[in-house]
């Protein structure tokens, strides 16, 4: 659950920035309504985030036998 969770954080932060280097329009799709102005920072910051949970879950899964 917390993998999954921290798979769908990274893909918002690394590809709302992404797209941001490749589009103008703030109308990219759920990507980049949330951060247009705040590019690329905050998705690089929630893409880090994403990573943590993704590494976080796993760590704790494997913690408890699988």
């Amino acid at each position: 659950m917390w993998g999954f969770l921290g798979v769908i954080i990274m893909i918002q932060g690394f590809g709302s920035a992404i797209a941001t280097m490749f589009s103008d329009d703030a109308k990219f799709g759920f990507l980049l309504r949330w951060a247009h102005d705040y590019q690329p920072f905050a998705g690089i910051v929630t893409g880090l985030l994403g990573i943590g949970v993704l590494i976080l879950g796993e760590r704790g899964k494997s913690s408890n036998g699988g």
